[in-house]
């Protein structure tokens, strides 16, 4: 009887005003409460029903209690189920949606009381809550030239951003919350608050350093973190060489050899930025360090040489060898024909070392040859960059 509204009205905001309807859904047992807070949500998203007033998102969190938060008397479903259920909670989120920017913060706040007695639902229900409060963010930053007031709003964001990603931390979601900092970070860089965006990197680090020790959620953590600095421009030299010598410094503390060779040649792109078009950049306006490219990309052929497996040592240098082609490629000044062909060299050297029984030995040598034939196809084909002077010989012994 009770799922009669929704179905007749054919949405929620009419449901709402019936005074009576909380009060009679209160009398139901936990599961019946359950089924009808699974149909309303569900409609909600058949009908895109936007909900942007926060007493109307209040009542509805409130109607679909079940859902939302523990309760006496609940019997916790299987964990596939439990994810599918929230996961139909994560995308009604944005369907909380006001067009006046002053709105939709009181809404965010609301609905986050609601979520943060979720326990185990925060997981799901609150990253994309976060999301949305760094899109107010953006439309705060947007409206500058509007609102003389906007700077301080846009904090005032960022603080519930913050609060909810610490939410997520303590509640030792360890990894989701890091990637969640780097997404505030972005978002605080975009908006030019250098402090507020060193803040963000920071707490990522600190949750890469003492919560997440296995290696390879390490390796993916630092990728993350390097890939987000490298698109950051807020910084200034002294914060920006602070973090870029952390990340290196990390990366090289990687518990596995080619982890950290991946990690420091990821490194190396921090002082070869690449132009964002979005933010009206280009490739001359860009501060890059070519000698301190190079130092990384030594560093990693200096780590990959200390590996004993043969296989595994050709395999980085050939990784490495793309990477020096791709700097010279971009006219880095540093990187010379001088390197790459003396790695070219090095590498058709321990050819022979590798066990050509092993099937990834075919495979390391075919990825050698394509490097090889692109130099090849670039000599040939002469732009701003000549490949002339690379010797390409050693793919006559691997056709």
């Amino acid at each position: 009887m009770l799922t009669i509204p929704v179905d007749s009205f054919n949405s929620i905001l009419t449901l709402l005003k019936l005074e009576n309807y909380p009060p009679l859904l209160a009398y139901l047992s936990y599961s019946a409460r359950k089924g009808v807070a699974t149909s309303l949500v569900e409609n909600v998203l058949k009908n895109d029903t936007v909900i942007d007033e926060a007493d109307d998102a209040n009542k509805f969190l409130e109607l679909i209690g079940p859902l939302v938060r523990d309760e006496d008397g609940q019997v916790d479903p299987p964990e596939d189920e439990f994810a599918e259920e929230q996961n139909l909670i994560a995308r009604m989120i944005h369907l909380f949606d006001n067009q006046v920017t002053d709105k939709q913060y009181l809404l965010l706040t609301t609905i986050r009381k609601q979520f943060g007695a979720g326990g185990n639902r925060i997981k799901f229900t609150l990253p994309p809550l976060l999301i949305s409060s760094l899109r107010l963010a953006l439309r705060y930053e947007k409206l500058k030239s509007e609102d003389e007031l906007w700077a301080k709003k846009c904090q005032k964001v960022f603080q519930f951003s913050h609060q909810t990603a610490t939410a997520l931390f303590k509640a030792n979601h360890f990894e989701v919350s890091l990637r969640l900092f780097l997404q505030c970070a972005q978002a605080a860089d975009v908006c030019q608050f250098e402090t507020i965006a060193y803040e963000f990197m920071t707490q990522s680090f600190l949750i890469y350093e003492e919560n997440i020790a296995d290696s390879r959620a390490q390796l993916a953590a630092i990728t993350l973190i390097i890939g987000t600095l490298q698109t950051m421009r807020v910084f200034g030299a002294e914060n920006q060489d602070t973090l870029t010598t952390k990340c290196a410094l990390y990366s090289s503390k990687l518990l596995k050899k080619p982890d950290q060779c991946a990690a420091v040649q990821l490194c190396s792109h921090l002082f070869w930025p690449v132009a964002m078009k979005g933010r009206g950049e280009t490739e001359e306006n860009l501060t890059r360090d070519g000698k301190r490219v190079l130092e990384c990309l030594q560093k990693s052929l200096k780590i990959a040489d200390s590996c004993m497996e043969a296989n595994l040592n050709v395999q980085l240098f050939v990784e490495i060898l793309n990477r020096y082609v791709y700097y010279f490629e971009k006219r880095n000044e540093a990187v010379t024909v001088k390197y790459v062909s003396g790695l070219i060299d090095l590498i058709n050297t321990n050819l022979s070392n590798m066990d050509a029984k092993d099937e990834t030995a075919k495979i390391i040598k075919l990825h050698f040859a394509n490097t090889l034939k692109y130099i090849k196809y670039r000599k040939e084909r002469p732009g701003t960059v000549s490949f002339e002077e690379i010797d390409t010989s050693a793919l006559n012994s691997l056709s």
